[in-house]
């Protein structure tokens, strides 16, 4: 205390000596069997990263085959000549969420594409499934290109090289983008760096503004009209 002697001994002192020493000889050993350890594991990186990226690729692989199995998924028909053409797709998703909560199934649709169809537009009312329908012939191309099995009765699709993807509202006030602007210079960004192997998905644009108002708008500053 400020006002006291501590009381002390001989014993005491010696064994706080040897209980301070102890802390630094357990660190010090526990460093000691960790570079030991690490030579060992770099001694053997090379068969150690090998089982790694096999175990992983056999991970996937398994992890794919349960659900494909799982789910009634199919084999899809890959081409080289641009197509999309899926029977009974499904969210998988939204599929998922249906059966964990015990509701009614899924209910599948179809979606054809092709060089002579190469556009769809989707109208209806508020949650009608226009959005799930996007993302989900979205994820089926996704799932197609990895090598996966896919959520329809059948499915045959062309090679794609890039997914774009325009979904949500969003305004960038301090650059001067309203949402309506936001919208139309991420669309033309897609259409400037598509090909006619990609698939773009384009969840409302334009939304809040008359035609010839967004126009107005979006011709001189978005440069949409480009390709």
């Amino acid at each position: 205390m400020s006002n006291a002697t501590r009381f002390s001994t001989a014993e005491l002192a010696d064994l706080e000596t040897r209980i301070g020493r102890a802390a630094d000889q357990a660190l010090a050993l526990e460093l000691a069997i960790f570079e030991t350890l690490v030579g060992e594991v770099m001694a053997v990186s090379i068969a150690v990263a090998a089982a790694g990226r096999a175990l992983a690729a056999l991970d996937v692989a398994a992890a794919l085959a349960e659900l494909a199995a799982s789910n009634s998924y199919v084999r899809p028909q890959l081409a080289d000549e641009p197509a999309f053409t899926i029977v009974g797709g499904r969210h998988p998703v939204v599929e998922a969420a249906l059966v964990r909560q015990g509701g009614a199934g899924f209910v599948p649709n179809d979606c054809e594409l092709g060089p002579e169809r190469r556009l769809w537009l989707l109208t209806g009312p508020n949650m009608a499934g226009k959005s799930t329908f996007l993302r989900q012939n979205a994820l089926i191309v996704v799932l197609a290109q990895s090598g996966s099995f896919v959520p329809a009765r059948s499915a045959h699709i062309g090679i794609v090289d890039r997914l774009f993807s325009r979904v949500g509202a969003a305004d960038d006030l301090a650059r001067g983008r309203s949402t309506f602007m936001v919208e139309m210079v991420e669309t033309a960004s897609i259409l400037n760096q598509a090909t006619e192997r990609s698939f773009v998905v384009l969840d409302e644009i334009g939304r809040g503004t008359a035609t010839f108002d967004g126009l107005s708008i979006a011709w001189p500053r978005s440069n949409i009209y480009t390709r």
